[in-house]
């Protein structure tokens, strides 16, 4: 083998032993100036769910125009049935909790039908001695017991939400319920004669 070919592999050996020496050298003085960190582990993280909160019943919005009419006594110059005593609370606790949890908007809407609502049940009661007159003494009965049972239900939702209701519902709700009762009060007393 000639000579310089043996220079050449004798250079590339110590050019690579030069080379390999310069970076342990290197990485020993990286080592040194800022170590490093040793591996982090990761643990896996266990989240526990939160406590569970009893949920509040869920409440269905009921339509409040049909949960009123059910307490009248009359509609379309019929006599009706009255619900139970829990049924009208229930209803009125639930147009009371639809109201709350109405947009503003809603609220609005709202109150402008319970507005008209109470005009309405006014205009009835008003012309009550008129619609007695042509009633059988059979529907008299049926009207003065429904007119008694309204009244009674009306009492009840009276007595049950008296400290659950705002201000602003009561003005909202209260027209309703004072022209209910009003027409209640000349229904019995018209179906008395």
């Amino acid at each position: 083998m000639e000579k310089k070919t043996v220079y050449t592999v004798v250079a590339v050996i110590v050019a690579a032993i030069l080379l390999v020496v310069g970076f342990v050298l290197l990485k020993h003085h990286k080592d040194r100036v800022a170590p490093t960190p040793p591996p982090v582990v990761e643990t896996p993280v266990v989240e526990e769910p939160p406590p569970e909160e009893p949920q509040p019943r869920a409440r269905r919005r009921r339509d409040v125009s049909s949960s009123i009419s059910r307490v009248v006594p009359v509609q379309n110059n019929q006599v009706q049935g009255m619900p139970t005593r829990e049924e009208a609370v229930d209803a009125a606790r639930d147009i009371l909790y639809s109201y709350r949890e109405a947009t503003p908007q809603e609220k609005q809407q709202m109150a402008m039908a319970m507005n008209m609502a109470s005009y309405m049940i006014a205009g009835i009661a008003q012309s009550a001695g008129q619609f007695v007159q042509r009633m059988t003494p059979e529907q008299r009965d049926q009207l003065l017991k429904s007119s008694q049972a309204s009244q009674e239900l009306l009492n009840a939702i009276q007595e049950e939400m008296a400290f659950e209701v705002t201000p602003e519902e009561t003005q909202v709700f209260g027209g309703v319920f004072q022209s209910l009762q009003y027409m209640n009060q000349t229904l019995l007393n018209s179906s008395q004669f």
